[in-house]
């Protein structure tokens, strides 16, 4: 990123430095400011613009990684936030390009990518990306087939979708009951999938140990999409996998209707309750939002009460294994006030930049 030799001063990056340590003061600039940064000139617009950038705050461990969210409001509508854990700022994203309900979301490449779901009683093929270092979304290539209700996650930068789909409506839906998307050349492909792995409406998803584990109404599939391999999960992960999960150090988390969190042990082939961490903070009586957080289980979910004020309750857990058991400790958290309008959490991910 250095000059040539013999560029005019009011090139360089920062007057008096090299440019090669104006990036390196650059790349410690909290995200929250990235903003304004873009204002000051030209160049330090194209600067942050560029993925290299990005990088290099991930190869230093200068990237931070921020909670995202998607609530439901009362009148239908979808609305993104982001939150900055230094500052516990919630800060809305632009308004959706389109509102659907069921879209799967997932994370390739620091960007957001929702995926299908539906309008009125038709499903969609669209796809939209966010980018967050431009605050702006954008399509990109349209699926094979419409989709609502998928499973989608990411495994060596490609975008893995199962499901949503009629299973066997047709020749051309069964054929593309499994799609993989390349975000570099922003291509779908299909996958080969026998047909007695096929669902309609996945519930849950989650990558564990570079597979796709997807649960629907009774049972889920897992893919491999290194050996191309279909198997379907074990009863035990079966029975206790309720919703939206969250892998850290390869533990699926998963939280019942009963507002308990529970980790699954892959290897084990066991459930284990997280102990110690409900004392800290207002009750849990529902399922909650997982998210990892930069190695931490961000734990979101509705604290009831009467009233047109909806709360939500945060918390960030650090989660410890030992024999057969699991303790989770409270690191922080907070309690946010919403207005009526807010009804429900859909989506909750994390980005690191």
């Amino acid at each position: 990123m250095g000059l040539q030799e013999g560029s005019p001063p009011c090139l360089e990056l920062i007057p008096g430095l090299p440019d090669d340590l104006a990036v390196q003061c650059l790349l410690r600039v909290s995200r929250l400011h990235h903003g304004l940064l873009r204002c000051v000139c030209r160049r330090w617009c194209s600067l942050l613009s560029m993925p290299t950038f990005f990088d290099l705050r991930i190869q230093h461990k200068l990237a931070q990684e921020w909670l995202y969210v998607m609530l439901r409001t009362s009148n239908g509508e979808y609305k993104w936030f982001s939150f900055v854990e230094d500052t516990h700022l919630w800060l809305p994203l632009p308004p959706l390009p389109q509102n659907t309900i069921g879209a799967a979301c997932t994370v390739a490449g620091g960007k957001l990518y929702m995926i299908g779901g539906s309008q009125g009683e038709r499903s969609s093929r669209s796809v939209w990306a966010f980018d967050p270092r431009f605050n702006s979304w954008r399509t990109v290539a349209s699926m094979k087939v419409a989709r609502e209700f998928a499973a989608a996650g990411v495994i060596a930068g490609q975008i893995y979708v199962l499901g949503g789909c009629l299973p066997g409506s047709s020749v051309r839906t069964s054929a593309n009951w499994a799609e993989v998307y390349d975000p570099r050349s922003d291509e779908w492909s299909s996958i080969p999938s026998p047909p007695e792995k096929r669902y309609k409406w996945m519930h849950g998803n989650a990558v564990l140990h570079n597979k796709l584990f997807a649960v629907a109404d009774m049972g889920g599939i897992i893919f491999d999409p290194f050996h191309s391999t279909w198997d379907c999960i074990s009863d035990k992960l079966d029975a206790g996998w309720r919703g939206r999960a969250a892998v850290i150090d390869d533990i699926l988390f998963s939280c019942n209707n009963a507002g308990k969190l529970f980790g699954y042990d892959c290897q084990e082939d066991m459930w284990l309750e997280v102990q110690g961490w409900e004392k800290d903070v207002p009750k849990l009586v529902s399922c909650a939002m997982l998210t990892n957080v930069g190695g931490k289980l961000y734990v979101l979910w509705e604290i009831p009460q009467s009233g047109w004020e909806t709360k939500f309750a945060l918390a960030a857990l650090a989660v410890s294994k030992g024999p057969r058991l699991l303790t989770g400790k409270v690191l922080w958290y907070h309690v946010i006030s919403c207005s009526m309008l807010i009804g429900a959490t859909i989506h909750s991910i994390s980005i690191a930049l």
